[in-house]
């Protein structure tokens, strides 16, 4: 009798926590719903767009020590050092995924795809079928099981309609396009939908992150999206550790004062 109890309380418990679960779930309306595949915004009959607005301001707040790795990495990939050049080799030529901020700066010139629940927002970047998620409240994972990630754990919260989407778990990103961070970034992101004559509707962006460690302030940037006609995400899929392993060998050289020559060819072997 104790056990069945026990069983009884338990399914009670786990009931009352699914209901207050769904009773944070704000309905979707037509201005919260941002389903569907979105492009860089153009004017119409207007030339195709790469990502959008990607180049660094003119003078990125680096600290130091943020100066120094961005200075380290650029020696590694045979990078020009200058704010903003992407010059060199990059992680994208060995398809691995963007992570974040560079996945939502540069989507657009591939599509980008959200699919929207009540519960939750997928994401889905066609280069390298690239996926965030963002829980909405009380459908989170607990602190003690996340992971860090090149895309970070994302929650979402409405303000309005406005979404507010608040990213901390980052891995370390010292090869984000423009702007790298530590493993100790946060970033507030802010989608809006907003009506346009020309195109329909579109999706506005907003994104600041803070990182003591790169960045002496905040720093952010701004994109918007139209609806892509007729459009789907088609498959696009590689693998990120061999990319880790040739920085890795690039920076024993540079280490020990040898010139950076190592190959993708020198971590793996394709026959393996």
């Amino acid at each position: 009798m104790r056990w069945a109890g026990l069983g009884i309380l338990s399914g009670l418990v786990l009931g009352a926590v699914a209901v207050g679960a769904a009773a944070q779930d704000a309905p979707l309306t037509a201005a919260r719903d941002f389903s569907g595949v979105w492009t860089t915004y153009r004017e119409p009959g207007g030339p195709p767009r790469a990502g959008g607005p990607i180049a660094a301001t003119p003078e990125v707040p680096f600290t130091a020590e943020g100066e120094r790795r961005r200075a380290e990495y650029a020696k590694l990939v045979g990078e020009d050092a200058t704010p903003g050049s992407f010059s060199g080799d990059n992680p994208a030529a060995h398809c691995v995924p963007y992570g974040m901020p560079t996945m939502m700066q540069s989507a657009g010139g591939y599509p980008i795809e959200f699919i929207m629940r009540p519960e939750q927002l997928t994401i889905i970047y066609e280069v390298e079928s690239e996926t965030r998620r963002v829980y909405m409240p009380g459908h989170g994972v607990p602190p003690e099981k996340r992971l860090p990630v090149r895309q970070g754990y994302s929650e979402g919260r409405w303000d309005g309609d406005t979404l507010v989407v608040t990213t901390t778990d980052l891995s370390d990103g010292q090869d984000q396009r423009t702007y790298p961070h530590s493993e100790e970034a946060k970033i507030v992101e802010r989608f809006h939908l907003v009506p346009d004559e020309k195109v329909g509707k579109a999706l506005e962006y907003e994104l600041t992150m803070t990182d003591p460690v790169y960045y002496t302030q905040p720093i952010s940037f701004t994109k918007k999206w139209m609806p892509l006609k007729d459009g789907h995400i088609m498959a696009y899929n590689c693998t990120e550790e061999p990319w880790l392993r040739l920085l890795d060998k690039r920076r024993e050289q540079l280490e020990a004062g040898e010139p950076i020559t190592a190959k993708m060819a020198d971590v793996i072997d394709v026959y393996e």
